[in-house]
């Protein structure tokens, strides 16, 4: 029972587990106010579990609050708060840059080979087409895992 006690009461899991919570209901919260995209009870609750891509991003929160709590815990100087800022920058730059572009050449290509194997007559499966994230959605992301760090390590001291 020590063991559960004390995954409980790790400040940098809650941290992450909460911003990654947080940041996903934002999400739903504002696709359903802005968009109303969602067709069924089912495909609401798959997104705000599972989906990728939107405003903010819970990939940028989670690592975000994470390296934050490191910080907080381990000190700014430490080798492993150095490490969380690396993961952050990897993190970050895939949801920006890899994952948004590899998205949209998706997209793309989706459209060029169903258009023509329509005409040619052939059934055609679509790749799946990757919801990366904006800077704006990343920056975002960050804001929110932040500061629920920072709300999460001052409820904990």
């Amino acid at each position: 029972m020590d063991i559960f006690q004390n995954i409980l009461d790790n400040t940098v899991l809650k941290s992450a587990l909460f911003s990654w919570f947080i940041a996903q209901f934002l999400k739903v919260l504002i696709e359903v106010t802005a968009k109303k995209n969602f067709k069924t009870k089912e495909d609401f609750f798959l997104r705000a579990l599972f989906g990728t891509g939107g405003m903010p991003s819970s990939h940028s929160a989670t690592i975000a609050a994470v390296a934050i709590s490191i910080g907080i815990r381990e000190r700014l100087d430490s080798s492993i708060f150095a490490l969380a800022i690396v993961l952050v920058i990897i993190i970050l730059r895939d949801a920006t840059g890899v994952r948004f572009s590899a998205g949209k050449q998706a997209e793309i290509i989706n459209r060029l080979l169903e258009d023509q194997y329509k005409f040619h007559g052939i059934k055609y499966e679509k790749m799946k087409e990757i919801r990366g994230h904006t800077p704006l959605e990343t920056f975002v992301g960050v804001l929110v895992g932040i500061l629920v760090s920072l709300g999460i390590n001052l409820l904990n001291k």
